[in-house]
């Protein structure tokens, strides 16, 4: 049953719905046919807009638990993200195991990408507290946690002070290689891309030798940030390799 907390959330969010000719159907771009989520189709300033005027960063970690757990709806599950994203590292250490729980009712990217840039972090802070959850996440069959488990290592490397190391984080992509999801896919090419953004060197040798297996929805990310003749020398391979694979 859900609290008075979150119904009032949910009224107020549903007075913000847009004209139908004013949706960018985030249900179709961020929902992408998978979620069970209702999309308000609100613009994620206007979500932000609405927390700080609610000053809903004064409320207590039990009332915002209770709207992410029993909200179906995209738009108010954004603003609990939002209200972590405003916590202190200490915070997120503090009742990290209740903020782990969270990860049960991701079913998107855009919820995955927003739960992730917090949790790394925590992670960042103290890893050893959240490396045996990302370890026991990454072999799990639901797709998003797997997803979580990669991205939560750096989420943007540039926001780290102190970087996970090249090992770890191929321990957590390689698995994955093959993997049959579209948006796990995503996530081991945006992880290849922040590796390289820190460990140039290993992690070009690492993508030159797995070329052919790196899957095409990970492939852009993957090689973002390097050369634009690196670029065309590695395509160039991968064109080889599936060349040889046909004959």
């Amino acid at each position: 049953m859900k609290t008075n907390f979150t119904k009032k959330i949910e009224a107020e969010l549903q007075k913000l719905r847009p004209a139908l000719n004013q949706k960018f159907f985030g249900e179709n771009y961020i929902g992408g046919g998978q979620s069970r989520l209702i999309y308000l189709n609100l613009k994620i300033p206007d979500v932000r807009t609405f927390f700080s005027e609610a000053q809903l960063i004064d409320q207590k970690i039990s009332e915002i638990e209770k709207l992410w757990v029993q909200s179906n709806i995209f738009e108010a599950k954004c603003l609990a993200l939002i209200w972590l994203e405003k916590k202190s590292t200490y915070f997120l250490l503090k009742n990290l195991k209740k903020i782990l729980s969270w990860a049960n009712e991701i079913d998107n990217w855009a919820l995955s990408d927003a739960y992730c840039g917090s949790l790394a972090r925590a992670f960042e802070a103290d890893p050893k507290k959240i490396l045996p959850t990302y370890f026991k996440w990454n072999k799990n069959k639901n797709p998003w946690l797997r997803r979580i488990s990669m991205v939560g290592l750096f989420y943007y490397s540039r926001f780290r002070k102190t970087q996970p190391s090249f090992q770890l984080a191929i321990s957590l992509i390689q698995p994955h290689l093959l993997a049959n999801e579209y948006y796990v896919q995503k996530a081991v090419g945006w992880t290849l891309r922040e590796c390289y953004n820190v460990y140039k060197k290993q992690t070009t040798a690492f993508i030159t030798q797995n070329t052919e297996l790196i899957h095409s929805a990970a492939w852009f990310a993957t090689t973002e940030k390097m050369p634009l003749v690196l670029k065309k020398k590695l395509v160039l391979k991968r064109r080889m390799s599936r060349k040889k694979a046909k004959k």
